[in-house]
């Protein structure tokens, strides 16, 4: 039987001893040959204990394991198992092994504790709340039941009794970090920024090198609008740890915002190295090259998404927009397709589609997929305007017209809308009726003058183009 000795007198041999003794566990393992025999139980329990204390949380996992093998009526064995598993964030099977430990001893408040955290870990909030309340019956003064109670506070959004719990539990050593970082959190879910951001500035102080107090900090700077000191933040977070997914991934978000392309493409490409599989990081990173113009780059990353996860109709859209762009309409076509079998009732994935088969000279279809998007958004302008042009392509002019007059309804200021109609107007053989529509555009777009001068001629013909010049001139519409 493999043995050791553990003197608390002699801790550091003791570590020297422990570790040679987890090393060989570990090769005995490996190997499934045990040279010097099955590990006793005493063993096994000190080793357990020893992973636990030095967050060795696989190996606590093995050995709990063959601990409660070798004893499956030891509620120790069975606690120790379950805490193994609550550190590997394994909760539903860490519940288990507590119940199994519970059903040995129900009366160890620990064990309570624990299984009242598994339960809060797990949305249980009621199960939680009435072990946790048993808990302090017992022992109205222990700290892991106090917090695990504020958390469920927290959890059912009662933040102000949570903050209270949190700010009291603070004052304690052994929780003051973590009840900090939870009373930031509960005063971000009340929208009290500057305080949230004040305790991450007393972690900060404290820690000067805790990158989530960094990241966290950015994401209240963020809240706030303050988006450059956000950047900061999150650079001093992927400073202290290059890998830092999220930072990396709010960084990026964070430039975006600030209409900094290449800098929000260099932290998701950060992000994307960190972590290749996160396909958010992917999208946003997709979208960025787009919106740079790199657009065979981009449908390149959306292809990574979509292999990713078949069924993201945005990086589908995304693709389809990217293959507009370079003019491959038919592919565009096939992705927005695609997309609508995932999503039907996306507006602007009906919008990208109708615009494709116009391109595609497909004008009765194309027609068809503009009404079904002004159908999911009608008050979409732009969406009335194509449709609008689309339609006189087939010589519709009232259709034509009515989609017209939608867009100056529902946009009154924007010139384009006005000046489309007077042109549909003379089109139709009506100058005189297009005259107010066009004195509109030109007091809300002078420039629109010039375009009249060029485009009108060939709408209009000579006569008409006479007509109308000599009302402008008299009534100086348009004159600078």
């Amino acid at each position: 039987m493999m043995e050791f000795d553990y003197d608390d007198d002699n801790d550091e041999l003791n570590r020297q001893e422990l570790d040679e003794t987890l090393r060989r566990f570990r090769d005995s393992v490996r190997s499934g040959n045990w040279q010097q025999g099955a590990p006793s139980i005493e063993s096994l329990e000190m080793v357990v204990h020893y992973c636990l204390e030095t967050s060795a949380f696989e190996d606590a996992f093995v050995f709990a394991k063959m601990w409660t093998e070798r004893t499956p009526y030891s509620p120790d064995a069975w606690h120790k198992f379950g805490i193994a598993l609550s550190s590997l964030g394994r909760w539903t099977d860490a519940l288990d092994a507590y119940d199994r430990a519970s059903s040995l001893d129900p009366i160890d408040t620990e064990l309570i504790i624990n299984r009242g955290i598994a339960l809060e870990q797990l949305g249980r909030l009621d199960d939680a709340q009435l072990l946790i309340d048993a808990a302090l019956a017992q022992d109205p003064e222990n700290f892991d039941a106090l917090f695990t109670k504020a958390l469920i506070l927290q959890k059912r959004e009662r933040y102000d009794e949570a903050l209270r719990m949190f700010t009291v539990l603070s004052r304690h050593e052994q929780f003051h970090r973590d009840a900090l970082f939870e009373m930031a959190i509960c005063y971000e879910a009340l929208e009290q920024f500057t305080e949230a951001a004040a305790i991450y500035d007393t972690l900060i102080d404290a820690e000067p090198y805790e990158p989530n107090a960094w990241f966290n900090k950015g994401v209240i700077m963020g809240k706030k609008g303050a988006l450059r000191e956000a950047v900061r933040c999150y650079d001093m977070a992927t400073v202290i740890k290059a890998d830092f997914v999220n930072a990396w991934f709010n960084m990026g978000n964070t430039y975006s915002a600030l209409g900094r392309v290449e800098e929000a493409i260099a932290s998701y490409t950060h992000a994307h190295a960190a972590d290749p599989a996160d396909v958010p990081v992917m999208h946003n990173l997709a979208s960025s090259l787009e919106e740079r113009g790199s657009f065979d780059e981009a449908a390149q990353m959306f292809t990574k998404v979509i292999t990713a996860d078949p069924t993201h109709a945005q990086a589908l859209y995304g693709r389809g927009t990217c293959h507009d762009a370079m003019e491959q309409f038919d592919l565009a076509l096939r992705d927005y397709e695609a997309a609508l079998a995932i999503d039907p009732a996306y507006a602007d994935l009906w919008y990208a589609k109708a615009d494709a088969l116009f391109n595609l000279r497909r004008v009765p279809e194309s027609l068809n997929a503009y009404r079904k998007a002004l159908e999911l958004q009608p008050d979409d302008v732009e969406c009335w305007f194509d449709y609008a042009s689309s339609v006189l392509e087939t010589g519709d002019v009232l259709e034509a017209l009515r989609g017209f007059n939608e867009c100056v309804r529902l946009l009154p200021s924007w010139a384009e809308g006005y000046y489309a109609t007077a042109k549909t107007l003379c089109a139709a053989g009506q100058p005189h009726s297009a005259i107010p529509f066009l004195h509109k555009a030109f007091s809300l777009d002078p420039s629109k003058r010039a375009d009249f001068d060029t485009e009108f001629p060939v709408i209009a013909g000579p006569l008409a183009m006479e007509y109308l010049t000599t009302v402008l001139q008299q009534h100086n519409i348009g004159e600078q």
